[in-house]
């Protein structure tokens, strides 16, 4: 069952909470950029990662990256700003970003953050990339819609490295096949 709750906003970005079972492609014309951050408290590991599909599901872009981060909001947050820098980076116009943080899908459905202020600043370039695009739309999705990022992110946290694909690594594949 899919419920969608949207919020009109004056300007884009527009923001939609909904709910699947499993990951569904975008329409037509759209890309979505499924994101997922990771974070260990004791050790302060991070890692997060995004990938990028259009409507036919294909892979043209993955990403594992750490950040220095004090917490997992903030790499939440860094996982979303990092996928909509590279959605402005490649000149992308529409794209639907899907995170497990429902948290910070709904602080953005109300423009208000309550984070500190380097989640302040991170939520404010987030606003500004989003701004700049004919269609941002944010949505929250269980983790069952969002393993590919979430094993993006683990990677990144347990390699302590950041790594780009312009096609999905061998390793990942196993992800992508179970995602539909």
């Amino acid at each position: 069952m899919l419920l969608t709750v949207k919020t009109t906003v004056l300007n884009p970005p527009s923001y939609i909470l909904s709910f699947s079972d499993h990951w569904m492609p975008p329409t037509y014309g759209w890309i979505k950029c499924n994101i997922d951050g990771a974070f260990d408290d004791t050790a302060k590991d991070n890692g997060a990662g995004y990938v990028m599909r259009d409507f036919s599901s294909k892979d043209f872009f993955c990403d594992s990256i750490v950040f220095d981060v004090d917490s997992a909001e903030e790499a939440e947050a860094r996982a979303i700003w990092a996928g909509l820098k590279k959605v402005v980076e490649l000149k992308l116009t529409r794209i639907i970003v899907e995170s497990d943080a429902q948290d910070l899908v709904s602080q953005f459905s109300i423009g208000s953050f309550g984070g500190n202020l380097r989640t302040d600043a991170i939520f404010k370039d987030i606003q500004f990339f989003a701004s700049s695009l004919s269609g941002c739309i944010f949505s929250f999705q269980p983790r069952t819609c969002n393993f590919v990022a979430q094993e993006l992110a683990k990677w990144a946290k347990a390699n302590k490295s950041s790594m780009y694909w312009s096609v999905p690594p061998v390793w990942l594949r196993p992800f992508v096949e179970e995602d539909h």
